[in-house]
């Protein structure tokens, strides 16, 4: 049972805002500059988690990499720097906050965080573009953290930085890495099951708190921090 936290450390793509639809432009656009197959929406969430290196590769093809490679020279690295520009210039033309997100953290009196593995420049746009930013004390991204979750090395750093325990804070998350980020941290966990990590991944983990809709997600995280 969870008791009263002074500290909620949310990720972002997923749990805070639907990323979906910039994500899958870039990733395609980079493709296609590079002439590779191009996927559909639905087949670009499956790719995502773990940060943006790991989402092209996946969008590359895992298993056929090393062909793709060594037919066309295309590195990972050179669709990813494509990819980052593009989604870096246009991340906030289709990404929209989930259903009261925005106002559970403009109205909540909690002290809040992010860790996110997406990387810094994107996350602070998109803070920024929908006044969120002062919202949080502690924001660590992908290419600022020490390392990416599922390590505990970012929970870490922001429970020392914020002077609470891990009995004190709760993460928030929506896929596998922020689950077992908390677990690495000893820190509680809330799972949205609406989010883009699928649950046939989640459930094996047996996470706990588990919150199938934004809407339980924000009632459950105010009885924590009233």
């Amino acid at each position: 049972m969870l008791h009263h936290k002074s500290l909620i450390v949310f990720d972002l793509d997923g749990t805070l805002f639907n990323t979906l639809g910039d994500l899958a432009v870039a990733v395609n656009y980079a493709l296609r500059h590079f002439g590779l197959p191009e996927h559909d929406e639905q087949r670009v969430r499956t790719f995502i988690g773990n940060g943006s290196m790991k989402l092209i590769e996946r969008s590359m093809g895992e298993a056929a990499l090393p062909e793709i490679i060594a037919r066309t020279s295309v590195t990972v690295e050179m669709v990813h720097k494509v990819y980052s520009d593009f989604y870096w210039e246009h991340c906030t033309e289709r990404t929209l906050p989930n259903p009261g997100v925005v106002e559970f953290l403009r109205n909540t009196h909690a002290r809040m965080a992010m860790l996110t593995n997406k990387p810094e420049r994107p996350t602070f746009k998109l803070l920024e573009h929908f006044g969120l930013r002062d919202r949080f004390e502690f924001v660590l991204c992908g290419d600022t953290t020490p390392e990416r979750k599922p390590s505990p090395a970012g929970l870490l750093k922001i429970m020392e930085s914020a002077g609470v325990s891990p009995a004190e804070t709760v993460m928030v998350g929506d896929d596998q890495p922020d689950i077992l980020a908390a677990r690495n941290a000893g820190v509680d966990c809330v799972t949205l099951l609406c989010g883009f990590g699928k649950p046939v991944n989640l459930l094996p983990l047996a996470p706990e708190n588990v919150v199938e809709s934004y809407a339980e997600m924000c009632e459950l995280l105010c009885s924590l921090t009233r």
